[in-house]
């Protein structure tokens, strides 16, 4: 392949962006499973049922409200990948989850408790897949990705402790909104971070030879 830069930004933008319909559509796997989703998720299911918002508007406008916070601190960590991360999950999910669901429903009726753990792993392996394509492209990551790098840069706390309160937080917030949790959503806040880790240095050697970086 030549060095062609704007080649190069094209295809860094084409992966960015199925990077994060990948995760989307892990997380429509994940919720047919009835097993629970990542916590994030789950707090903005249950917030936009309970006020009857579209979930892909309700997690929009909350996206944009934590990018300025985050903006007045760190500007580094943002770019055209965070704006393809912030907007297009929310209504993939809203659209694929009761299509899905109604396919599934009419061939298979009820999962069962095999079936559902079998969507929740296709789930949680293209969850964590998409976020190691998202997050190899350096154009710049989601909002609620940004906070626990921007607490460690400025040392006001550690990046695994200000995730781990944030994951709380927004577990905490699932349970006040009746957001869809359960065993899975503890599987995937134990076992992603590893997951992706593993996609992340996979996708490094090919970025390399491709320049990305």
């Amino acid at each position: 392949m030549t060095n062609n830069k704007p080649g190069l930004f094209i295809l860094r933008l084409f992966a960015s962006i199925i990077g994060t319909v990948i995760i989307a559509f892990g997380i429509v796997f994940s919720r047919l499973a009835n097993m629970g989703i990542d916590p994030a998720t789950a707090a903005d299911v249950g917030v936009s049922n309970t006020f009857h918002w579209h979930l892909g508007n309700y997690q929009l406008a909350f996206n944009a409200l934590l990018f300025l916070v985050i903006l007045c601190f760190d500007r580094t960590q943002f770019g055209i990948g965070t704006i393809i991360n912030m907007s297009l999950p929310g209504y993939i999910v809203a659209y694929f989850t009761p299509k899905f669901g109604a396919i599934n429903d009419h061939w298979f009726g009820d999962v069962s408790y095999s079936g559902g753990i079998l969507l929740f792993i296709i789930g949680m392996l293209l969850f964590s897949f998409g976020i190691g394509v998202y997050t190899s492209t350096n154009l710049g990551v989601s909002p609620y990705d940004s906070v626990a790098p921007l607490f460690d840069k400025n040392k006001w706390a550690s990046y695994r402790v200000t995730r781990s309160i944030q994951d709380l937080s927004f577990f905490i917030i699932s349970l006040i909104f009746n957001g869809p949790l359960g065993i899975g959503t503890l599987v995937i806040a134990t076992l992603t971070g590893y997951i992706v880790q593993y996609w992340r240095q996979l996708f490094k050697k090919i970025t390399r030879k491709l320049a990305f970086q």
